[in-house]
């Protein structure tokens, strides 16, 4: 049975809260990545802004350069276990409406699974069929 650990993302790249949306494009885009867990001063995970939330910010015609990224993310840090099976995870995703979740140990982010990570295995899984 794959776990989380074994599908995740675990170079996870966290932004500041108070980051500005437009370095939070920036980042997405030099990263490839669809989404970050915010954290506070200390650390601690305060919410998760993905592409869709900057979509969704960008029709508004708002300043990128002012508005901060925890004033369009969504604040509920929603997470899993690294043990945590996957299709535990993916109920959770299903349940939640999200397409990230943060991988928490304890209080520490150790990595991200997305909905591509499932895409990937079912990818993988698919070329093991034609051997």
């Amino acid at each position: 049975m794959l776990l989380v650990r074994d599908i995740m993302t675990s170079k996870v790249r966290t932004l500041h809260r108070d980051t500005v949306i437009s370095d939070v494009e920036k980042v997405f885009l030099t990263n490839k990545i669809s989404g970050a867990p915010l954290v506070d001063d200390t650390g601690t995970a305060v919410g998760f802004v993905s592409k869709s939330d900057i979509s969704r910010f960008d029709s508004t015609g708002d300043d990128p350069f002012y508005a901060r990224a925890h004033e369009i993310a969504n604040p509920n840090v929603i997470t899993a276990e690294p043990s945590a099976s996957i299709m535990e995870a993916a109920q959770l995703m299903l349940d939640e409406h999200v397409h990230h979740l943060v991988v928490m140990d304890g209080q520490d982010i150790v990595g991200v699974l997305s909905a591509f990570d499932f895409v990937r295995v079912v990818a993988s899984a698919s070329g093991d069929d034609t051997k």
